[in-house]
């Protein structure tokens, strides 16, 4: 029988209203933005794609991320 970790996949509220899960916090964390400052998801979205086009000093983790915030806000927030 397999041990299995199912904390990773719940959700972290920031208390401010946003969810985002652990291994986006971390990966957040290594580019110093602290999700807890945000209110909501499309700010964050808007500080990470900043630093995304005018830096060139990240990995593609931090792209990820940004492509899993995207999806998750377009799926939540835009009328279909």
């Amino acid at each position: 029988m397999l041990d299995v970790d199912y904390s990773k996949y719940l959700s972290v509220d920031n208390g401010r209203g946003l969810l985002l899960s652990q291994d986006d916090i971390n990966v957040l964390s290594k580019y110093g933005f602290d999700y807890r400052n945000y209110t909501d998801l499309g700010s964050l979205i808007f500080d990470v794609d900043n630093y995304v086009s005018y830096n060139l000093d990240y990995d593609d983790d931090l792209e990820i991320v940004l492509m899993r915030l995207s999806e998750k806000y377009y799926y939540n927030n835009v009328k279909k």
